[in-house]
């Protein structure tokens, strides 16, 4: 009996084993992790342009670890290069104000703010890399005594939120929020 029940348990590990997908990460390294999908049949147009503008405002209440938006942000990414569409198709800018502003900030500012080197500076060199813009409110930044030598080097910084997001839904961006 013992031998059968092994058997049987060896049996559906193996086959739970072979039928596990893994997490892949086709662009944005280390970060928005995305489960391997082998039986879709829908999948977004290759040859179509993707433009996305996010929007982050959420309270960060971890200084000392990534934000959560961020590494959404990248699975969102990383899904559309998963699901085929190249590169050069998609275009992302993430807006980032309010509570979410200590995301854009310098390692130097972060820690002395927090005590701790800018958790995200990783992800946003992998956003840089993969031509994700960044975009800080400046109505924020005054509000936070912010100045641009504070910002985490290649975040641009905008008159506000409001004029960047707008600017870029004129362009034909869609827009999503966090």
């Amino acid at each position: 009996m013992k031998k059968c029940l092994f058997s049987i348990i060896s049996l559906v590990a193996f086959i739970a084993m072979t039928q596990a997908q893994g997490i892949v990460y086709p662009a944005i390294q280390g970060y928005g992790g995305v489960e391997e999908v082998p039986f879709e049949t829908i999948k977004p147009d290759p040859n179509q342009q993707y433009k996305f503008v996010v929007e982050f405002d959420k309270r960060i209440e971890d200084k000392k670890k990534i934000s959560g938006d961020l590494d959404y942000a990248a699975r969102m990414y990383n899904l559309h290069i998963y699901a085929g569409v190249p590169k050069e198709n998609l275009a992302f800018v993430f807006v980032v104000f309010s509570g979410s502003t200590p995301i854009a900030l310098s390692n130097e500012e972060y820690k002395k703010r927090f005590g701790v080197a800018n958790p995200n500076a990783e992800i946003l060199e992998e956003f840089k890399k993969n031509g994700v813009r960044i975009i800080v409110c400046g109505q924020s930044m005054m509000k936070q005594n912010l100045e641009p030598s504070m910002i985490y080097p290649g975040v641009e910084m905008a008159v506000s939120r409001f004029t960047a997001t707008t600017d870029l839904l004129n362009k034909g961006y869609l827009l999503f929020v966090l």
